[in-house]
């Protein structure tokens, strides 16, 4: 049983897209959720609404929402992935509030992939987000790294905690 609350950041630049974008993998997140309710909780985050169609204030109101979120967060999930949008801009702020402000560690989950090994990093460097780029160049933030499957995420999810203080070695920690 996973007592951990998660908050999963992914790249939704290309949200209206479902099948070419990382919210397919939040959904699919979503689904296992719902299935085994005692291996996941994440944090809600369709609890969000649009309630302005000025772009500054829908951008001030959801991160607003996101840090209120992210505060009763166990642990960061990001979504890793070939479609993953690298600059995008509110991923990255998600990420780096999660790591400065709250102190999260974080769970670099990579699509696709069945294993994670000592050269998945580089291998995968393209992908990853900024902020997690540069997190690792300076070793600056605990990060786990593991393949997306269920059994894997469950474990890490379970295991990685601000809550518990549990946190990976270092930025480039293979789990």
């Amino acid at each position: 049983m996973n007592g951990n609350k998660t908050y999963v950041a992914f790249d939704s630049s290309g949200v209206i897209d479902h099948v070419n974008s990382n919210f397919s993998v939040f959904l699919q997140l979503k689904e296992w959720e719902r299935q085994n309710p005692d291996r996941f909780h994440f944090v809600n985050m369709e609890e969000i609404e649009f309630s302005s169609e000025h772009d500054d204030l829908i951008d001030s109101t959801l991160k607003n929402r996101f840090l209120k979120l992210m505060e009763k967060a166990d642990n960061l999930l990001v979504i890793s992935s070939k479609m993953t949008a690298v600059e995008a801009p509110m991923l990255n702020w998600q990420i780096s509030r999660a790591v400065n402000r709250f102190r999260l560690p974080v769970i670099v989950a990579y699509v696709g992939l069945d294993r994670v090994g000592d050269d998945t990093i580089k291998e995968e460097w393209s992908h990853l987000p900024n902020k997690i780029r540069k997190y690792i160049g300076r070793d600056s933030a605990n990060m786990a790294h593991i393949p997306l499957t269920k059994d894997k995420l469950e474990r890490a999810l379970g295991y990685f905690s601000a809550r518990k203080e549990q946190y990976s070695w270092n930025s480039t920690t293979v789990f």
